[in-house]
């Protein structure tokens, strides 16, 4: 398959997960579930087109980049539960989802290849 589309698959995960991790956090618990499916659904197409790219490519899984970007998969797939149980406020959460989301492209764009 060409790279290219592991490549949309990622990109388009990424905007199906923030656009449902965003609808959860503005959500009442009425209203939360769709969001939640859609946080799934997009954590799914970004690690099915990261790991296609890193089959691809014949990137090393255990390189820091890739593992730097793997943990911050877990942290921001973890605060779903954060938002929905209210922990934080919610401009925390928008500040810690921004800055997660700009180290993951950092390392996506400049960093992870550079360390295989």
């Amino acid at each position: 398959m060409d790279p290219q589309i592991y490549k949309f698959l990622h990109l388009v995960g990424l905007i199906i997960f923030l656009l449902g991790l965003g609808g959860a956090i503005a959500a009442t618990k009425e209203t939360f579930k769709p969001y939640a499916i859609l946080h799934g659904v997009g954590m799914f197409l970004m690690l099915l087109g990261g790991f296609g790219m890193q089959a691809k490519f014949h990137y090393n899984i255990m390189s820091p980049g890739i593992v730097t970007k793997l943990l911050i998969w877990l942290v921001l797939g973890g605060l779903l539960v954060v938002a929905k149980r209210q922990v934080l406020p919610k401009g925390a959460l928008w500040a810690i989802i921004i800055t997660l989301s700009s180290i993951a492209a950092y390392l996506g764009l400049f960093k992870a290849l550079s360390f295989v």
